[in-house]
């Protein structure tokens, strides 16, 4: 399914707060799951995201499917090698 396919149908989810969370979050990870193979998920989300700027009448389990979809077109951060246990003998002797 489409970014703008989940989104509609995130707007007719009613129930509690948890609904509305497992129900975005089940969007996201279709949403995710249906993505081309060797796709760019960060990219994917960044593409889809101007779908949605208009957030007048979203239902609360779309406006968490798009927070999601923010959070993904972020980029993940390089992870820093910080010594291991030589930069812990530093620290200490």
């Amino acid at each position: 399914m489409t970014a703008q396919q989940i989104f509609k149908a995130l707007q007719d989810v009613d129930g509690t707060a948890h609904a509305h969370v497992q129900a975005a979050k089940a969007g996201f990870l279709e949403w995710a799951m249906t993505l081309p193979k060797g796709a760019n998920t960060c990219m994917e989300a960044q593409r889809a995201l101007p779908f949605f700027s208009d957030f007048s009448h979203t239902a609360v389990a779309a406006k968490l499917f798009v927070g999601y979809l923010r959070d993904a077109s972020q980029p993940l951060p390089v992870p820093k090698r910080r010594g291991g246990a030589a930069g812990k003998r530093r620290v200490l002797h």
